[in-house]
């Protein structure tokens, strides 16, 4: 007797339409294996993914049916999509040609007929009819047939085992990456200590699926067809070396710092190739106890915490990789943008030309990968906070495609303004875990002072270090040039740094600029290049121009190249003055293309750019490392000044001393006098790190449970305290303090009463759930004040007038909108032109309702401001002329392209959700053509209508570039395909021209091949 077995699982399908699944493929892989190791010497083929297409699945079924001799056993196995005809999808499955690309049930009836194998066990893991989100191939041309069709197929000698009935959907198990049904099989298998009686195995494990499905909240029943007469005993599985080999998260593998040796967690060898190229020293210490004791390529969760260039990042790579190798999906989450375009460069090189992985990012863009991201056409995925958060809410099928979920910058939960979306993603990934979905999860903090049981909460395991593989040296200059200092030992020493004399005052009074300036010189001379963090945009621009005045360092011609020479702002000139004299400053003044060039230039060994003057937002991990850090204050700017905490600190003083770069950081605080050197010792130097902690105040109880609302479909009344429990801040207040939920439940009740009266909240048979405008308020970014302002400013507003354009007005009176900066004059009546300025754009009507809750006629005025400075933007004015129609004067109010880039970016990340509001509270809100997403999209770029088109252009192009095409009448790709090589050089001048010609002709061979 020979047994002969066609093991198929398919996770990864060609037509977009076909959603990508994550377990389907290791279905296949574990049955194989098992049955290869258990029983060798037999005839077990694997065809799984791209090798799964209409041909080759065609064929081997065929060639293992009809083949069978009499005595022998025939296995065949398929997990994937089935169409609701019941058919098979295959890997080149045609939507548009289903019957001709599809393995019929017909097929394998006929197949099965014509096999003279004694036994025949056909077990399919996938949907025959249903509409569910997984297993399922949702947009089948075919109509509906509701004839059973499995009855064709089973007969005597024949077992023919479905996942589902007719009628069902079938799923996969989240947690385990299985199918339910192969989940089922697999364990049963296994748990038998003798032989299996195949018939009566197969009883146990149709009841461990309705179970199972059961327990997710899901209907499925599997269906059992056939008749063998004198039944069929298998041995038990058991798992041997091809099993460990495909699945080695199941051994207890250790690793040493030799990068070869994460092989034996079935890390590919091409992705261990590629780190060796960059990591020539290998896995450092705490790489490797994330490893062996954490235990992060098995699957736990952790928390690690180590300082700046400890290696922690890529701790949540090794974990990623571990996680596609199983066949898992990854997702990084970060703070801002530009690390996730940086990571998303870096990854797009390692991983997605090097070894062929599809990476998408998704920050909130335009060009954002949202629909290969929702349907699971990726491997790995970049995306930051607040995108992540909105795709999980609208989306919940994301969070069943993913494997692993790495939080970089963790410490942003303690963050006033964003820990609530922070805090909210742990939340989501902890409540999904009822329903057995549970991805891995590694946050990566910089140094905190206490983790504040955020490991227990997350039911993750601890790695904390405090050790930087580059020593760093602290301490505090004062303006006698006396550097009071901590060794690499902790011995707190004395140096006299500079001589006092060269410490002198360049203005009418003392500054940080008299100590900068000779600092700077003496570390030059020294070989080191510097990093100056200055606490506002005026004052990272001013250091980086004089240093440039007094240093005379040579031009950094390299970058200056590069720079774009079109829609150039006030800050633009004086970047090129300063890049001429060898300096650079990075600051929210500056263009995305400018801070590019700045930041490669700087982190470039043979750049002639030595010294970088930034703000604090380069310290939350843009990779710009320095021999030594400056730091020239110690608070922030604006309303509250609040000093930096001892982490943000510590997170600046970080840049100093990178691995790779330099091998020595020093980091160097300036102090005004004595006095105030010893405060920042004490404070900053020794001062003790700030515990983390929840974001999570009573005050905004309403924000917090409608934002918690949106996750669900609908809770008992009773039970909307656990929602809170579930938070990091009630984990922990209701830890600290027993009667804390008796407290929050008297407060949540009348907070419920007063929801069910704004209309926000439902309630039937003592369950509540949202109702549709609830849903649009808890689904969006919005407070719950604000959500509340922005329903009664729409209602407000005359009929017909409530389109997409004028919300871009009206979102400038919510209180975030308020609490972020305009620059303003506020001597005077010089901003009171801009009621009228934002009427001539908005209409009256709409500007009118913008008086509504402004404290003050500056409030008003700058409402106004906003609204007419975006007009602007969105119809392509030139920034520059921008900066000077709304600038009263150079010292007061002065608006840079920083100022109108972050209003816009506010205006954008508002104003969906405000238009999500308004349509479920006017009957036809936007009576015109206008389109939501396009003035989203003219939001970020910054261009009028007819100018959208030229986006389409396959390779970027800047404002000012898109706006000169315009200006010329090219409004679309084929227009700009059309311009010859003189006309683009007209356009774009010679050297720009050049490029973009050799853009062309690359793009264009690319599409040819």
């Amino acid at each position: 007797m020979t047994i002969r077995g066609a093991f198929i699982g398919i996770d990864r399908y060609v037509s977009n339409a076909i959603r990508d699944l994550s377990g389907a493929s290791r279905d296949a892989k574990a049955l194989w294996a098992l049955f290869s190791d258990t029983i060798p010497a037999q005839i077990f083929t694997l065809l799984s993914d791209g090798k799964a297409t209409y041909s080759e699945v065609s064929s081997l079924l065929k060639s293992t049916l009809t083949g069978a001799q009499c005595d022998d056993v025939v296995i065949v196995t398929f997990s994937g999509h089935g169409t609701h005809e019941g058919s098979i999808v295959c890997h080149d499955t045609d939507p548009e040609k289903l019957t001709d690309t599809s393995i019929s049930v017909q097929y394998l009836a006929d197949l099965f007929r014509e096999s003279s194998a004694r036994v025949v066990l056909c077990i399919l893991d996938c949907c025959f009819s249903g509409t569910a989100p997984a297993r399922v191939f949702e947009a089948s041309p075919i109509p509906r047939s509701h004839a059973n069709v499995l009855s064709e197929v089973a007969g005597r000698g024949r077992l023919f085992l479905s996942a589902s009935s007719f009628d069902e959907p079938a799923w996969e198990h989240p947690g385990h990456r299985h199918g339910l049904l192969t989940k089922a099989i697999l364990d049963c298998l296994r748990e038998s200590e003798g032989g299996i009686s195949l018939p009566t195995s197969l009883d146990d494990i149709m009841q461990r699926v309705r179970v199972e499905a059961a327990r997710l909240g899901k209907t499925q029943t599997p269906v059992l067809y056939g008749l063998v007469e004198g039944g069929i005993t298998l041995p038990a599985l058991k798992p041997g070396a091809k099993f460990r080999e495909a699945f080695p998260e199941y051994g207890s593998a250790l690793v040493d710092t030799k990068l070869e040796s994460l092989g034996a967690f079935g890390i590919p060898a091409p992705v261990i190739a590629e780190w060796q190229k960059y990591f020539k020293d290998g896995l450092n210490t705490l790489q490797v106890r994330a490893v062996n004791e954490t235990r992060v390529l098995d699957g736990a969760s952790a928390v690690v915490v180590a300082p700046t260039s400890a290696g922690k990042t890529f701790i949540g790579e090794l974990a990623a990789c571990k996680a596609l190798a199983d066949g898992r999906r990854a997702v990084f989450l970060l703070p801002y943008k530009a690390l996730a375009s940086e990571k998303y460069d870096q990854f797009e090189r390692l991983y997605g030309q090097t070894l062929g992985w599809r990476i998408v990012r998704c920050t909130g863009d335009y060009a954002d990968q949202t629909t290969l991201l929702v349907q699971g056409k990726y491997e790995l995925a970049l995306l930051t906070y607040e995108m992540y958060l909105n795709l999980m809410v609208t989306n919940p099928s994301i969070l069943t495609q993913v494997g692993l979920v790495v939080v970089d910058e963790a410490q942003f939960i303690t963050d006033p303004g964003r820990g609530i979306t922070v805090e909210l993603i742990f939340t989501y990934l902890l409540t999904a875990r009822a329903q057995d979905i549970a991805p891995q999860v590694i946050c990566l903090s910089a140094v905190i002072g206490d983790v504040n049981n955020l490991d227990q909460w997350l039911n993750a395991t601890p790695l904390i270090s405090y050790d930087r593989p580059v020593p760093l040296t602290e301490g505090v200059l004062n303006r006698s040039g006396l550097y009071r200092y901590l060794d690499e030992a902790g011995k707190e020493r004395h140096e006299q740094l500079l001589d006092p004399h060269t410490i002198v005052q360049r203005r009418d009074k003392p500054s940080a600029q008299d100590v900068i300036v000779p600092l700077a010189k003496k570390l030059l001379s020294e070989g080191e290049k510097i990093l100056v963090f200055r606490n506002q945009r005026g004052k990272a621009e001013g250091a980086a121009a004089y240093l440039a005045k007094d240093l005379q360092l040579p031009s950094a011609h390299e970058a200056l190249d590069l720079l774009p020479e079109y829609d150039l702002s006030s800050t633009s000139t004086v970047l090129r003055q300063c890049l001429a004299g060898g300096t650079a400053f990075h600051n929210s003044n500056l263009k995305k293309e400018e801070k590019v060039v700045v930041e490669q230039a700087f982190r470039d060994p043979a750049s002639n750019v030595r010294v970088l003057a930034a703000t604090t937002t380069v310290a939350a991990g843009i990779n710009t490392p320095a021999s030594t850090v400056i730091l020239a204050e110690s608070e922030f700017v604006g309303e509250d000044g609040r000093k930096f905490t001892v982490a943000e600190y510590k997170n600046m003083a970080g840049r100093a001393g990178r691995v790779g770069f330099n091998e020595q950081g020093k980091a160097i605080l300036i102090a005004a006098n004595d006095n105030e050197a010893s405060q920042l010792f004490g404070t900053y130097v020794r001062g003790s790190l700030e515990r983390i902690q929840s974001t999570f105040n009573p005050k905004q109880l309403d924000t917090w449970i409608v934002r918690l609302l949106a996750q669900v479909p609908s809770v008992p009344k009773s039970e909307v305290v656990h929602l809170l429990l579930n938070t990091y801040g009630g984990y922990c207040a209701n830890k600290a303090n027993s009667n804390w939920r008796a407290i929050i439940e008297q407060a949540l009740g009348n907070l419920l009463k007063r929801m069910l009266e704004l209309g926000l909240l439902e309630e039937e048979n003592e369950r509540v759930q949202l109702s549709l405008l609830g849903r649009a308020c808890g689904q969006s970014a919005l407070s719950f004040v604000s959500a509340m302002r922005l329903v009664e400013l729409i209602k407000k507003l005359p009929a017909g007038t409530a389109t997409p354009s004028a919300l871009v007005a009206i979102v400038q009176a919510l209180p975030e909108s308020d609490s972020s900066y305009t620059p303003m004059f506020r001597k005077g009546t010089k901003e009171s032109v801009r009621p009228s300025e934002a009427s001539q754009r908005f209409g009256a009507a709409v500007i009118m309702t913008l008086q509504n809750y402004a404290p003050d006629m500056f409030a008003y005025y700058a409402r106004c401001k906003r609204a007419a400075i975006m007009h602007d933007w969105i119809t392509g004015v030139p920034v520059e002329k921008i900066e000077k129609r709304y600038t009263v004067t150079p010292f007061q109010g002065k608006v840079g392209y920083g100022d109108i880039r972050g209003i816009a970016d506010t205006t954008r990340f508002y104003l969906r959700s405000a238009s999500q509001i308004a349509q479920l509270l006017v009957v036809n809100m936007n009576p015109h053509t206008e389109s939501l997403d396009d003035i989203l999209r003219r939001l970020e770029v910054g261009l009028p209508s007819e100018a959208l088109p030229l986006l389409n252009i396959p390779f970027p192009l800047e404002r000012g570039e898109y706006l000169q095409l315009r200006a010329s009448g090219v409004l679309n790709e084929s227009q700009f395909q059309g311009l010859a090589g003189e006309q683009l050089r007209e356009i774009l001048g010679k050297s720009r021209a050049k490029q973009i010609e050799r853009l062309r002709n690359v793009t264009q061979t690319a599409s040819e091949q």
